[in-house]
């Protein structure tokens, strides 16, 4: 097996396992404009495997848990940090085909992978920071200022400004 598969094994269970037992203990509320501090924390911070998850309803949908939320995903894989939409939730299964062409639309590159069963887009090069405040504010029509969940992992994320 590749280190490149075993590297992505562990981000797609790290996140399984943040998602299902920890999230509660690491979420934090952050708004959709910091996506790219978020992102640029990880990059200088961040070590193989970390990763941040932004956890989101689009406006006018109401989630009974966090399952039902959209997954927009930042990770360190391979050494690059990356755009993850993972194909776990019913919302980023919905949306898949859509976020693609809205991804490749604006002239971004996004491979399919997948790792230990779960398949997932993943956008690396380009500002793919920028491309998930987009994402949230133009695909989801939610305003930059609306207030997110944040999940964190293997660094540290500090803002002065974060939500109160």
């Amino acid at each position: 097996m590749s280190v490149t598969a075993i590297v992505g094994i562990v981000v797609v269970a790290a996140v399984i396992f943040v998602f299902l037992f920890l999230r509660s203990a690491e979420e934090v509320k952050v708004r959709i404009s910091q996506i790219p501090d978020v992102v640029a924390q990880l990059k200088a911070t961040g070590k193989e495997s970390s990763f941040a998850v932004f956890l989101f309803m689009p406006e006018g949908k109401y989630a009974h848990d966090d399952e039902e939320k959209v997954n927009l995903q930042y990770s360190i894989e391979s050494g690059r940090v990356g755009l993850d939409w993972v194909l776990l939730g019913p919302q980023n299964l919905t949306d898949q085909e859509e976020i693609a062409n809205y991804i490749r639309d604006r002239g971004f590159a996004a491979n399919m992978r997948e790792e230990n069963n779960v398949r997932y887009l993943r956008v690396e090069d380009g500002d793919i920071a920028t491309l998930g405040v987009k994402i949230a504010t133009d695909f989801y029509h939610l305003d930059p200022t609306s207030e997110v969940d944040l999940i964190v992992e293997s660094f540290d994320w500090k803002s002065g400004t974060e939500p109160s």
